[in-house]
C-alpha cells in the first residue's frame, strides 16, 4: 500500500483539514470491516505506518490528521502492531470490536448483563401470547355474536398461542347466519378476524306513494290536483286526517299508482278561551326586609345559617368584598305574604281581550288570509268569566305544506 505526501488522500488514506471528521466515520464503518482499532499519537504517522506494513500488518481504513492518525487491523496481527509501536515509543490506544468483546463487556456488568437477559426472556415468552383480536368487514353481522364464538374457543385477552385452534375458530365463525368466509390469522400479538358477508335479498323497487291529507279541520274552498285524483270538492268539511288526494290515477279498468301532488285551501277556525274567576289567592310582597352577612373562606361558609323570620320570602345576593380567599356576602330577604285579590270583570275584560287576540293570531300561519274578523263571546258561569275568541282564516290545509310551512315559521 503506497502513502502519499501530508494534505492528500485516496480511498483509505486521509488528512489534512476534514482529517478529525475522518476519525469519528470510521468508527461506525470500520466495526463492519475491522476487529480492532488503534489511534495511535505520533509525529511521524507516514514513518510508523511503513514499519507496520514492513512487517506484514494489513492496514484499512488509516486516517491521519496533526498529531494523531488511527487505523483498522485484523485481530490476528494485533499483537505485532502493540510490539512495533513500543519499540518505537508511539503512545498509542487500542479499541476492540466484535461478539466476543460485546459479550465480555456486558457480563463485565451484572446489572446490565440482568436486564438483558430479562430483556430476551420477556420478548421469547411474550411473543407466544395473543393479547387482544379485531373484528373487521361486519356490516349487518353482530360483532356480539362474533366474540361469543372467540370467547368459547379460549380467545381472551391473555391466552397462549399453541391453545389457539385457528381451523376451528375460522369454521365456527364461518357458521355464523350471514357469514360467507372467515379469515382469521394471528399478527404479532393480536388475533385478526376479517368477514365476508353473504349479499341481502334483493327487494324490488317498487314506488311507494303516500296521499295528501288534511292538516287540520277546515271547510273546503279550492283543491289544485297536479298529480292523483282528488277525493274531495269545494264546500266539502274535513277533518285531520282525511285524504284530499289519493295517490293514484282512476281509469274505467282499475286503477294505477302516481304520486299525490297539489294544493287543497279552506277555511280554518282558530279559537282561544281566556279565564278569568272572581278572586285569586296572590303572593305579594308585604315591604319588611331581613339583612344578613355571609363570610365564607376559600368557599367554605363560616358559621351557621340564619334563623329568618320570614317563612315566605324572596333572597337577594349581594357580593361585598371578595379577595384573598374571603368573600363577604349580603343577604336581603323580603318578606311575601298570601293576598286575596277580588277581580272587576268589567274593568279587566279590555285587557283580557287583547292579550287573548294576541296570543290568538301568534297561532294563525304566515300565508293565511282572513276571511272573518275576531269576534269573542263573554260568559258568567259559577264566578268565573270565560271568553271564548274566534278567528277564520282561509290556508292551505295539505299536509306537506303545512309540515313544511311549520319548520320555516320556527327556524325564521
Amino acid at each position: 500500500m503506497s502513502l502519499r505526501k501530508k494534505g492528500k488522500s485516496d480511498g483509505n488514506f486521509r488528512c489534512g483539514a476534514g482529517a478529525r471528521r475522518g476519525i469519528f466515520a470510521a468508527d461506525s464503518r470500520g466495526i463492519c470491516v475491522r476487529k480492532v482499532r488503534f489511534v495511535v499519537r505520533s509525529r511521524r504517522p507516514t514513518f510508523l505506518l511503513n514499519r507496520l506494513l514492513v512487517v506484514g500488518v494489513l492496514l484499512d481504513k488509516i486516517q491521519i490528521d496533526d498529531g494523531s492518525f488511527c487505523f483498522f487491523v485484523f485481530r490476528k496481527d494485533v499483537s505485532t502492531v502493540e510490539k512495533t509501536l513500543i519499540e518505537w515509543g508511539a503512545e498509542y490506544q487500542k479499541t476492540d470490536f466484535g461478539a466476543k468483546t460485546l459479550l465480555r463487556r456486558v457480563f463485565s456488568r451484572p446489572f446490565l448483563a440482568v436486564a438483558s437477559l430479562v430483556a430476551v426472556l420477556g420478548v421469547l415468552i411474550f411473543s407466544n401470547f395473543v393479547y387482544g383480536y379485531s373484528v373487521k368487514g361486519n356490516f349487518f353481522v353482530n360483532t356480539a355474536c362474533v366474540e361469543e364464538v372467540l370467547r368459547v374457543n379460549g380467545v381472551k385477552s391473555f391466552v397462549w398461542k399453541n391453545k389457539l385452534d385457528l381451523a376451528a375458530i375460522k369454521r365456527d365463525v364461518g357458521a355464523i347466519e350471514g357469514v360467507s368466509f372467515a379469515s382469521v390469522r394471528l399478527v404479532g400479538g393480536r388475533l385478526h378476524v376479517e368477514i365476508k358477508e353473504e349479499l341481502p335479498p334483493k327487494v324490488p323497487d317498487t314506488p311507494l306513494f303516500v296521499p295528501v291529507t288534511s292538516a287540520c279541520s277546515a271547510v273546503v274552498t279550492k283543491i289544485v290536483a297536479e298529480s292523483g285524483t282528488p277525493q274531495v270538492k269545494a264546500g266539502d268539511k274535513v277533518r285531520q286526517g282525511d285524504v284530499l288526494i289519493a295517490p293514484a290515477y282512476a281509469f274505467t279498468e282499475g286503477e294505477a299508482p302516481a304520486p299525490a301532488r297539489g294544493e287543497v285551501w279552506g277555511v280554518v277556525t282558530y279559537k282561544k278561551e281566556v279565564l278569568l274567576p272572581l278572586f285569586t289567592v296572590e303572593s305579594v310582597l308585604t315591604g319588611e326586609t331581613f339583612c344578613v352577612r355571609e363570610v365564607c373562606l376559600f368557599g367554605k361558609k363560616i358559621g351557621g345559617d340564619p334563623v329568618l323570620p320570614f317563612e315566605d320570602y324572596d333572597e337577594e345576593e349581594v357580593d361585598v368584598y371578595r379577595g384573598f380567599g374571603v368573600t363577604v356576602k349580603q343577604k336581603t330577604y323580603r318578606r311575601r305574604v298570601s293576598q286575596t285579590v277580588y277581580h272587576d270583570f268589567d274593568a279587566e275584560a279590555p285587557r283580557l281581550l287583547a292579550e287573548g287576540r294576541a296570543e290568538l293570531l301568534l297561532t294563525v300561519p304566515y300565508h293565511a288570509r282572513e276571511r272573518v274578523e275576531v269576534r269573542a263571546v263573554q260568559k258568567k258561569l259559577d264566578n268565573v268569566l270565560y271568553i271564548v275568541l274566534y278567528y277564520s282564516v282561509e290556508q292551505r290545509i295539505d299536509l306537506p305544506f303545512v309540515a313544511r310551512s311549520a319548520s320555516v315559521e320556527e327556524y325564521g
